[in-house]
């Protein structure tokens, strides 16, 4: 019998990478529709507007959002009755399936609770980036689930699971490439950062980065 394990480290990575491309994406909370508009021709659409159109939302199985194929397009049918965190949380985990390759149908529930593992930790990188949440732990802010809640527009389970993550990570053990992002998406998301916790010597702390940048280039 094949075991299958979360990769967490493409998952990351991939979440990174849309974090540092998207034009959408300037601040928390943002967008959730406009970035998967940004990043796939996959179309998004309401239960409601589906029953509009006779279309059986029920045999989807899910009271939340799902990813499937209707009329020969791929569509993520969500639930607009649900609360804005959860609605955005579960278009991000749909479009995680898409982007993460994943198989929209399997009956191996090894197989489908990888999936889902790797597709949570994915949306919950692009809605919290642990980037973010270390800087502004760094800088002296609690990181409740509270918080959380306000400042990202999360649910309180996302963002209760988020802290649970949170305490387990452990930097010193990441590869130079996930190291990489860092630097990088603090950089972009500065204005944001400094609204949430403003830093104490922002200023030392941009021209830290040029050195920085020429200790790394010497590691190739």
């Amino acid at each position: 019998m094949v075991t299958y394990k979360p990769d967490f480290r493409k998952a990351y990575k991939l979440a990174n990478e849309i974090l540092l491309k998207s034009r959408e994406i300037k601040g928390f909370p943002f967008s959730v529709t406009k970035v998967i508009k940004e990043i796939s021709d996959i179309q998004c659409c309401s239960y409601d507007r589906a029953h509009k159109y006779d279309i059986d939302i029920e045999s989807f199985g899910s009271d939340a959002a799902i990813l499937t194929e209707y009329a020969g397009r791929l569509i993520i049918f969500y639930n607009q009755q649900d609360i804005q965190p959860r609605i955005r949380f579960s278009m991000l985990h749909e479009i995680g399936h898409y982007l993460l390759e994943h198989k929209l149908k399997t009956e191996n529930l090894n197989l489908y609770e990888k999936q889902e593992v790797e597709t949570n930790y994915f949306a919950a990188q692009l809605l919290m980036p642990e980037q973010t949440l270390i800087e502004i732990q760094a800088r002296g802010k609690r990181i409740s689930t509270d918080f959380l809640v306000s400042s990202f527009q999360v649910s309180k389970e996302a963002a209760r699971k988020r802290i649970e993550t949170l305490n387990k990570i452990k930097p010193e053990y990441r590869t130079r490439d996930e190291k990489e992002f860092d630097d990088l998406i603090l950089l972009k998301y500065k204005m944001f950062l400094d609204s949430i916790m403003p830093a104490k010597n922002s200023y030392n702390w941009f021209d830290d980065e040029y050195e920085r940048q020429q200790e790394r280039d010497t590691w190739c």
